[in-house]
């Protein structure tokens, strides 16, 4: 199986850093950076080939840099994984999808459930948000494949110590929600 990691926002920060919280000296893009990193890691040592592709440019709208989602369905990966982290002072994940009924909505409980089950441990007050569908994202729209865009957590609420001290639980979550999928819905 061939995933498609997205950590979101501009690779290094520039020209989007996506959400910052200047006070505990995160950006965003860091955090999905590393995040998405060591989530194509755990997902090779399962077994699973990866491509990943952090950009300003989803889906042709910034030429200058390399297109997410044209990349994305070029590369036949058989999973597409934006990761993000929110802002707007709430807590916890909640995963988006295309349409909730389909091969992305089964990819998306999986992550989602996975989530919350490594987290809340360290954090009781880490919130399900759910898996929830948004038609307007390109990185969904624009996709091949089952894709779905995660937000871990807030990066301007308590979920920031997590966001700091629990990203390589994050990425073991994230890559265990694509190997449940695979091993329940893909080979169906």
């Amino acid at each position: 199986m061939l995933i498609f990691i997205n950590p979101g926002h501009a690779q290094g920060g520039m020209p989007d850093p996506g959400a910052v919280n200047m006070e505990a000296n995160l950006r965003e893009c860091d955090i999905a950076m590393t995040v998405g990193s060591l989530t194509g890691k755990y997902l090779e040592d399962a077994g699973c080939k990866v491509k990943l592709l952090q950009s300003h440019n989803l889906a042709g709208e910034s030429p200058a840099y390399p297109n997410v989602t044209d990349t994305a369905n070029i590369s036949l990966a058989d999973v597409f994984l934006s990761i993000h982290v929110n802002a707007g002072g709430g807590r916890g994940a909640e995963t988006f999808c295309y349409w909730r009924y389909g091969a992305a909505g089964r990819l998306a409980g999986c992550i989602q459930a996975q989530l919350v089950q490594s987290l809340q441990p360290f954090d009781k007050g880490y919130a399900d948000r759910g898996v929830k569908e948004n038609k307007s994202l390109c990185v969904l729209r624009e996709t091949c494949m089952p894709a779905v865009l995660v937000e871990l957590g807030f990066i301007d609420s308590a979920d920031v110590q997590l966001l700091k001290e629990h990203q390589d639980d994050m990425a073991r979550a994230l890559a265990r929600g694509v190997t449940d999928y695979e091993k329940n819905w893909l080979k169906i």
